[in-house]
């Protein structure tokens, strides 16, 4: 079997939190006993497991929570992501993704404060399209609103996973306002830490970047990544776009969380089905030939 799962080079290395696992808390509290400990520093440690156990109790299902925000193309990857994720048996994951998300878009703010709610450990993002034309008309300002939202996510705590746009049909020609977008972000990565960019073109891309229609899928033969809209290529992911884009995300939060094996052939799973995948009709039924 062969599988397009990122190269852990290609995964950017994502420092420890505070590990909100109550088994895995355990494990790293008891792994470093210091030689001498005073009643009052082992009082500390047993209150800090303690408060970790509420934690994870109110939690519900004890695993890590991860919550997806994004424009349509995110609404299409988010049953892949949560099909990778949620089959560790670790994860849970909340997707809120849905068509016209943008950081300039009205109603942001309010629709970011929702997905923060629950207090998620891990935030996914994938938006851009929207945003475009603020972009080119005044980057400075729009990297002043990434610093913004992204700190209003690190300020609760959760650690941010910035998915850039993938590579669109030349038939749009965006091109070069993709790159310049995605340069926001991978930016923002750098200045910020706790924001992790992902290079979605790796996963979704031909092999040289560039938009493919068709690409070598997780089961090691050829499959549909992108839709088919009118006859012409389109920007939106079909399930074998989405497995890749699920797996790519796993990869990446590997280093940091302590999560298990994803389960065999997770992504031919029932999620493959979804009415999403299935607009328009047939636009993920091209030919392979």
């Amino acid at each position: 079997m062969v599988s397009l799962a990122v190269r852990a080079a290609d995964v950017p290395s994502i420092p420890m939190p505070p590990v909100s696992d109550v088994d895995a808390s355990r494990r790293w509290y008891m792994s470093k006993p210091p030689p001498r400990v005073g009643w009052l520093v082992a009082a500390v440690l047993v209150v800090a497991v303690a408060i970790s156990i509420f934690v994870v109790a109110t939690r519900g299902d004890g695993g890590l929570l991860a919550v997806s925000i994004g424009d349509s193309v995110a609404f299409d990857a988010d049953p892949g992501i949560r099909a990778a994720l949620e089959s560790t048996g670790d994860i849970r994951v909340d997707t809120r993704s849905f068509g016209g998300v943008g950081l300039m878009r009205p109603g942001f703010d309010g629709y970011l404060a929702e997905a923060l709610l629950n207090g998620p450990d891990v935030v996914l993002v994938m938006l851009g399209g929207w945003d475009l034309g603020e972009i080119l008309a005044d980057p400075d300002a729009y990297s002043q609103r990434l610093d913004q939202v992204a700190d209003r996510i690190l300020d609760r705590g959760a650690t941010v996973i910035w998915l850039g746009m993938p590579p669109t049909p030349p038939s749009e020609g965006i091109e070069e306002a993709r790159g310049i977008a995605n340069a926001q972000f991978e930016a923002l990565a750098t200045r910020r830490s706790g924001v992790f960019y992902l290079d979605s073109g790796k996963a979704l891309g031909g092999p040289d970047g560039s938009f493919t229609r068709f690409r070598v899928g997780l089961a090691g033969v050829a499959v549909q990544v992108r839709k088919v809209r009118a006859g012409r290529d389109d920007g939106h992911l079909c399930p074998g776009g989405a497995a890749l884009l699920g797996d790519m995300v796993l990869a990446a939060l590997r280093p940091t969380f302590l999560v298990g094996q994803a389960s065999d052939s997770w992504w031919d799973g029932d999620w493959t089905s979804d009415a999403r995948y299935d607009d328009p009709p047939g636009g993920c039924e091209a030919s392979t030939g």
